[in-house]
């Protein structure tokens, strides 16, 4: 796991992205099929007595990402199977993809539904149709 600053509000186990608009060392949570950096930390910035927000980090925050080949926790956002590709949907949330050329920023691990975090290895890529 690396350390990075958050560019925004991100949740645990969510997809990230590298930020351009800013200098290197910041991530933000990732949308709809953007290229993904890894995957957020597990936990949340704070008890959820002091703070129900849930959130891993917010702007100006450090937070923690796992990066290619490290196993995690991914929040999915649909159905997915074991060896499925993943990719971000809206909230950075896993859902799994398999057309050609799009890509994918891990490895289903587990089976899940939309909810559900599962393990996943973080593993960065592009479906290429055989």
């Amino acid at each position: 796991m690396q350390s990075f600053i958050a560019n925004g509000n991100i949740y645990p186990c969510r997809f990230v992205k590298l930020t351009t608009t800013v200098n290197g060392g910041r991530v933000t949570q990732a949308g709809t099929g953007e290229l993904v950096f890894g995957v957020s930390q597990m936990g949340s910035r704070r008890s959820i007595y002091i703070d129900s927000a849930g959130y891993a980090a917010i702007l100006g925050e450090p937070i923690g990402v796992f990066d290619d080949t490290e196993e995690t926790a991914l929040e999915l956002g649909g159905t997915v199977t074991v060896g499925d590709r993943l990719k971000s949907d809206t909230n950075g949330k896993g859902v799994t993809t398999v057309t050609d050329r799009e890509e994918y920023g891990a490895l289903a691990l587990q089976n899940g539904v939309s909810g559900d975090q599962i393990k996943v290895k973080v593993q960065r890529g592009q479906i290429s149709a055989a």
